[in-house]
């Protein structure tokens, strides 16, 4: 599979699909052209030192190595942003998530994002006038 190489493929995925799983995130996008699938791959900072990210692109291409030409939708790009369980995920269910979640991503269906913000739960606030702010007459 190629791999995604400039910022503009990756933000072009990133309008696409999303979808969450424990060891990464899948993001997704159908493209109308005929060329092949590519996968782009993405691991912050937050994850760890260089040794860490290193590994964890590591196990992240080999889970894709593992993949079919059936398990890969054609004509999408997809990009893999890594989270810490990575690492520690046995390499097996990394290629479940892996194989699922690629078909799921380009799916209308699923639901996309983090959801609508819920709204009422919150106590409201009370503003204070400037004038009597902790003063005692």
């Amino acid at each position: 599979m190629n791999t995604l190489k400039k910022r503009s493929e990756f933000l072009a995925v990133a309008k696409g699909g999303r979808l969450g799983r424990r060891a990464f995130v899948v993001q997704g996008l159908q493209r109308t052209s005929g060329a092949c699938s590519r996968i782009g791959y993405t691991v912050t900072k937050k994850t760890g030192n260089s040794v860490v990210r290193s590994r964890i692109k590591r196990r992240l291409r080999a889970a894709v190595a593992e993949l079919t030409q059936a398990d890969i939708p054609n004509n999408a790009d997809f990009v893999l942003v890594a989270r810490d369980g990575a690492l520690t995920q046995p390499f097996q269910n990394l290629v479940t998530d892996l194989k699922s979640g690629l078909h799921q991503v380009l799916d209308p269906a699923t639901p996309r994002g983090r959801g609508k913000p819920r709204k009422g739960n919150r106590p409201k606030q009370t503003h204070h006038r400037a004038g009597n702010r902790g003063k005692s007459s």
